[in-house]
């Protein structure tokens, strides 16, 4: 996580009281905009791959008679079916991490306007 943390910029990882998980939720806002950037970013090059598939006339007179082409073309779908994965994981990886950034971040607003609360009474 400290690696992570060097990355993006952030503060490492301190340590907290045993048995406390602590959530800073403005870096992991920023974690998961990185993550839905890398989606965005791979969900393009897939947009190029899909709209420039090999061709059979691309491997010449001995790639035909040795069927390259379609040896090709099978390992690209394979290869395309994986990219396709990798951009629906990412995306949700990004969905999920502002979900869980909201929510604690949602929460120490929450406690902060309880306690600007109090001290108004």
């Amino acid at each position: 996580m400290d690696d992570v943390a060097r990355r993006l910029g952030g503060h490492p990882a301190t340590p907290s009281a045993p048995g406390r998980i602590e959530v800073d939720s403005a870096w992991l806002e920023l974690y998961a905009e990185r993550v839905e950037d890398a989606a965005g970013e791979l969900s393009l090059a897939r947009g190029e791959l899909h709209d420039n598939p090999l061709r059979p006339q691309s491997f010449g007179g001995i790639g035909g008679d040795l069927r390259t082409a379609e040896a090709y073309a099978r390992a690209s779908r394979l290869l395309n079916r994986q990219l396709d994965r990798a951009c629906d994981v990412l995306r949700a990886a990004g969905k999920g991490l502002h979900d869980v950034a909201g929510h604690y971040g949602g929460t120490e607003d929450e406690a902060v306007r309880l306690i600007n609360k109090a001290d108004q009474v």
